[in-house]
């Protein structure tokens, strides 16, 4: 017996039967390579910024400064030009060029850094970036070496917090007030843990070996 192909009409048009086992409709059979074509221009690398930033992403601690260079990716009419939108309190620059120099404010934060950069058919290209101004937390000393029982006064030079409050931990022994420490009665080598009361994000190790 003879079998019979069927073609059935549905809104979204005609589904066709395939020797392959499935059946697509019209408007499927258009949508596909539509998708293949958009998902292998995603995967291709995305053009570069008309200007490209050393270090692309800047760091530096609160008080200090940081040298920051623009390099063209493409023709430029003019130099780029430099500016901090967090302008209160975010910092100051001192542009010569293609190269500028960041001072830090002395509190810890996130500052945007505008460039821009207008090419040479007239139209201005934008660079953002994010200024990273770490705090200074500094625990002195860093390491210690102690008899079993001894006691150690641990200070911690703090700048850019709200608070220069610091919570101590200790692998063993016991801290007092004051940040002194008294060491275990057993020997070996523990961690001490300095932590801001500002921001538990902040946070520092001692090492301290106990004889």
């Amino acid at each position: 017996m003879r079998s019979k192909s069927w073609n059935l009409r549905t809104r979204a048009g005609i589904i066709q039967r395939y020797r392959f086992g499935f059946a697509l409709t019209r408007s499927v059979r258009l949508f596909i390579p539509l998708a293949l074509a958009a998902f292998l221009a995603g995967c291709g690398s995305s053009a570069p910024e008309a200007v490209s930033l050393d270090p692309d992403a800047p760091a530096v601690q609160v008080g200090e400064r940081l040298q920051m260079r623009a390099t063209p990716n493409e023709n430029l009419a003019a130099e780029p030009e430099w500016e901090l939108l967090d302008f209160n309190g975010g910092g100051l620059l001192s542009t010569k060029g293609l190269s500028t120099t960041y001072l830090a404010p002395n509190h810890a934060g996130t500052f945007r850094l505008l460039i821009r950069a207008r090419r040479s058919d007239g139209s201005t290209a934008k660079i953002l970036r994010e200024i990273h101004v770490l705090p200074l937390f500094k625990p002195e000393p860093a390491t210690a070496l102690l008899q079993a029982g001894q006691a150690q006064t641990f200070t911690v030079k703090v700048k850019g917090l709200a608070s220069n409050d610091v919570i101590w931990r200790a692998e063993s022994g016991a801290f007092s007030e004051g940040g002194n420490y008294i060491a275990p009665t057993e020997p070996g080598t523990y961690k001490l843990t300095a932590t801001s009361a500002a921001d538990p994000s902040v946070s520092a190790t001692v090492t301290v070996i106990v004889n």
